[in-house]
Order: structure tokens, then sequence, then C-alpha cells
């Protein structure tokens, strides 16, 4: 409790907001846009979300990226950070953080994902931002074994680092294009050998552009970006003999 306490001090910032007070009935969106203007000049940002209100008496969450900020006092501060309810022990950004991410990878259509199955029963779901010139990337896919042994299924979602210029967008596209996009996969991050025989010109290509839209929703900074089932998030790679109990204790 006490660290989780420590983390959200750390991570959090207060910047004053001058303006008039709002109000909102409980569960209502703040419709200020005098609010919003101020926040996205003050944050630097145009994708700033209208405040809602929180369990919290006279507190309203709003997101920007993949980041919270919690207006109070009428709107005049937003701190950026983590809330947390101490008598429950729940970070609620946390909980706002995991919604989000839920929500942005169902909305990514499944049969745009390339998908390494579970052997026999799916305990668990793995989602994995991936780009096929990353070397955290590549070592992951070695390990994907032991993760479906576990009953752990991978889904990759196309993520190429820098963009259209980036050095693993051509072979993203190759790889979706591919007619068998697992082989194609493993070729890419060079757990298979061969050689990728796609020409990365097809209409599956689109779901790299997607991709590489949904990350940057989510604020995704490096890859591999890992997501459980729940909506947590894993800090980048992570070795398999730690990744699997985590995922199976969710």
């Amino acid at each position: 409790m006490l660290k989780l306490i420590q983390r959200a001090i750390l991570a959090s910032t207060i910047l004053v907001l001058p303006m008039n007070p709002v109000t909102a009935a409980e569960g209502d969106v703040v419709d200020d846009q005098e609010m919003l203007r101020l926040l996205k000049l003050r944050l630097g940002t145009d994708q700033v979300e209208p405040a809602r209100e929180t369990r919290a008496n006279g507190v309203y969450q709003t997101r920007f990226g993949n980041r919270f900020g919690y207006l109070i006092d009428g709107g005049r501060y937003v701190f950026i950070g983590e809330m947390v309810d101490l008598k429950m022990a729940q970070n609620l950004t946390e909980m706002s953080r995991r919604e989000v991410v839920i929500e942005e990878l169902a909305g990514f259509p499944r049969e745009d994902m390339i998908v390494f199955p579970a052997e026999k029963e799916e305990l668990a779901v793995l989602n994995v931002l991936t780009d096929t010139s990353c070397g955290y990337c590549q070592q992951l896919h070695k390990e994907i074994k032991f993760l479906q042994a576990a009953g752990i299924s991978v889904r990759y979602f196309p993520y190429p680092r820098g963009g259209t210029r980036g050095p693993g967008y051509d072979d993203l596209r190759k790889v979706w294009c591919s007619e068998d996009k697992l082989e194609a996969m493993s070729i890419a991050k060079r757990a298979t050998s061969g050689e990728l025989t796609a020409d990365g010109v097809c209409a599956d290509a689109q779901a790299v552009d997607e991709g590489y839209k949904l990350g940057n929703r989510l604020g995704i900074n490096g890859t591999p970006a890992l997501y459980a089932g729940n909506g947590a998030t894993f800090p980048g790679y992570v070795p398999y003999q730690q990744l699997i109990p985590q995922l199976l204790n969710q």
C-alpha cells in the first residue's frame, strides 16, 4: 500500500488553470469549452477529453494520450498523476487506464491481428504491439512457444516504431500480406530461416498503418508494448519465466 502511495506522489504534477468554476451532475461530462481550451493550452496537446466526475466529491477526471489529469477547486487546478482510494486500496487512475486499453484493443479487428493460439485450453491472452526490427520483440517471439504451452494466446498488433520511415515498416507490411502470416512473422523476427516473399502491397497491409495509430493513441514509446487481457500494462519485454505467472494470475 505504501509503495502504491509513493508511486502516485512521485508521478504527480499540479498546474494552475485560471478559469471560472464549473459544475456537473454525477457522471455527466463537464461541458465547458473554456476548460478544454485552457487544458489544451497548458498541456500542449489537442487530444484532451472532456472532464468527467469521479467518485471523489468535486474532482473531475480528464485524459490526454495515456495520461490522466484531475480537476479540483471548480476547475482552477489540474492534478496530473495517479489518484488512489486509500480506504479501498485502489489506484483509480490505473483502473481508468485499463479501461482505455481494453476499449482501444477491442476496436482493432481480430482478423487484422496475427494470433499465435494457446495450446489446448486458453487460460490468458497477451496483446503485443510489435515491430519486427525490434531486438526485444525478436527475443519475445522466440519465447512464444513457452507462453502457448502454458495456455496463453499471443495476439500481435503491428506497430512500426518509426512510422512509415521506420526500419520495420516495410517488413511488417510484407508479413501482413503473406499467405502464412504466422510463418512470415517468425521469419521477419529471425526465429525461423527463410525470406519474406510478399511484396507488402495488399489490402491487409492497411493494418500496419492502423496499428501505428492505435499505439500512438495508447501513448506507447517503445516496443514490445505488452497488455494483459484485463488491460494491465507490462513495462516492455518481460522474460517468459516472469511473464507467464503474471498473466495467469491476473
